[in-house]
């Protein structure tokens, strides 16, 4: 009898020892299981949320922008940072959260990029010119005598490039002082967002009048030539610009537009430089002009035979307001300035 209730008492332990051991087994079991649910949803919100990252791209883009002239480039993502790779040929200023104002400012190519969120993109934005201006600096180091047609077809012959005058004060050669002004308006255009084609930039050339005309007709929209005048009276000063007129044989349609370039330059380098007035003066006798397929003025930009022109036209202040007269000029023929 003892041993029957020893054994029931021993079955009755193990019972609930083994319903104990259930219970622990099945908490545990749950515990995982709550664990695995949690970490599954944790991930799936991680999931979503880098799927809320956006990609970076642009949404507003231009691949060419002109001088002076202003685009809106915009992108996906907000407060992003903005950068342009040359500062001299563009600027660029933030607005809004999104985008920014592309200015150009001279003549190339830069590379605009977007950051954000640990991404960068960037594109290539090409800059292109207001206009191409084409600048020939009047002579050379040497002249040449040999004779070329006056014109296209023409049995008329002048000398291919002479020596021009010389400074009577400064003893400077009109081709030194034609090309020191030609470089510096050059720059001065450049910074004004316009293209230069240089018919030359050293004295050490040998170049005609006919073949300075068809250099600049291939590449430009004008052609502009840079000259200084000379007089037996030395009391003769001031400045001339001259043009084709209605009757050149060869360029006669080309007159408008030229005497509007002439009248132009001549009006912003006497503003700029306070150089006496002498007018525009029509001319059908010269090379340059004939061979010309491009409206086309030439300035004289004073007596190298006068003292005031002289020495102002080679002094460095002189020239600063010569180049920029000259560039206004070109401004307002283009309808970029007054």
């Amino acid at each position: 009898m003892k041993k029957e209730i020893i054994g029931k008492i021993k079955i009755v332990f193990l019972s609930v020892f083994l319903i104990m051991f259930l219970g622990l087994l099945s908490g545990s079991i749950s515990g995982d299981r709550v664990s695995a649910l949690e970490k599954s949803k944790s991930e799936t919100a991680t999931k979503k949320k880098i799927k809320k990252v956006k990609k970076l791209r642009f949404i507003k883009k231009y691949k060419k922008v002109t001088c002076g002239k202003k685009k809106i480039f915009k992108i996906n993502v907000k407060d992003a940072k903005w950068k342009v790779s040359d500062k001299k040929i563009a600027r660029i200023k933030k607005s809004g959260d999104k985008k920014i104002v592309f200015t150009g400012k001279r003549y190339g190519k830069v590379i605009l990029s977007a950051s954000a969120n640990g991404k960068t993109i960037s594109m290539k934005v090409k800059v292109l010119p207001k206009a191409i201006i084409g600048i020939d600096a009047g002579h050379q180091a040497q002249a040449n005598y040999e004779l070329e047609p006056i014109g296209p077809g023409s049995s008329q012959k002048k000398i291919k490039v002479t020596s021009g005058t010389r400074g009577a004060y400064t003893g400077k050669a009109e081709g030194t002082l034609n090309l020191e002004i030609a470089l510096k308006l050059k720059e001065s255009l450049l910074k004004r967002g316009y293209k230069v084609v240089m018919v030359r930039e050293t004295a050490d050339v040998n170049i005609s009048n006919s073949e300075r005309a068809k250099k600049l007709n291939k590449k430009c929209d004008i052609s502009i030539r840079i000259h200084a005048d000379g007089s037996n009276d030395s009391s003769m000063n001031g400045v001339s610009v001259l043009y084709p007129p209605s009757s050149n044989p060869y360029i006669g349609e080309l007159s408008g537009k030229s005497y509007k370039l002439a009248s132009c330059i001549l009006e912003k380098y006497c503003g700029k430089t306070g150089i006496k007035n002498n007018g525009l003066t029509p001319r059908n006798d010269l090379t340059g002009f004939n061979f010309s397929t491009i409206p086309v003025a030439l300035i004289e930009m004073g007596y190298m035979t006068n003292y005031s022109d002289d020495t102002f036209m080679s002094s460095k202040e002189g020239q600063k307001k010569m180049a920029i007269g000259i560039a206004l000029g070109v401004e307002k023929y283009f309808g970029y300035k007054k």
